[in-house]
């Protein structure tokens, strides 16, 4: 895992609107991830331990092995199990080479505590996502 910078930060639409302080505080609480095409993100049915905002490539979302959604730069994977600890509801895997900013469980409780507007966003995502 790599370090993730500011710029980087601001070209996600989760932290787009941050100011310079507070996405140098969201990069003390990522950290870069890569997958290669057919590696496997999120196993249905796993604990959740990370959340996944991705910046490069593309993953399909599967329910019982049934496609759910096909998703791309800028979407998060992840956040329903996060937010609402669970088992995951989904399996996630990547269809091309990936390149993921994560936020791990404890991270996120944090991020939660000191900006709760992000994790919001998150719920907001996670509750349109479960009405599907």
């Amino acid at each position: 895992m790599s370090g993730v910078d500011v710029a980087r930060l601001t070209k996600l639409p989760l932290f787009g609107e941050l100011d310079h302080h507070d996405l140098s505080r969201v990069a003390g609480w990522v950290s870069e991830e890569r997958f290669a095409e057919g590696d496997v993100l999120i196993e249905e049915g796993g604990l959740p331990t990370q959340v996944y905002l991705l910046e490069a490539g593309t993953v399909d979302v599967t329910h019982e092995e049934r496609l759910i959604a096909s998703l791309g730069p800028g979407d998060v994977v992840g956040e329903i199990a996060l937010i609402d600890p669970q088992r995951r509801t989904a399996t996630v895997t990547a269809t091309s080479a990936v390149r993921a900013v994560a936020l791990g469980v404890e991270d996120f409780a944090s991020m939660d505590a000191e900006m709760p507007e992000i994790t919001r966003q998150l719920r907001e995502i996670a509750e349109r996502r479960r009405e599907r």
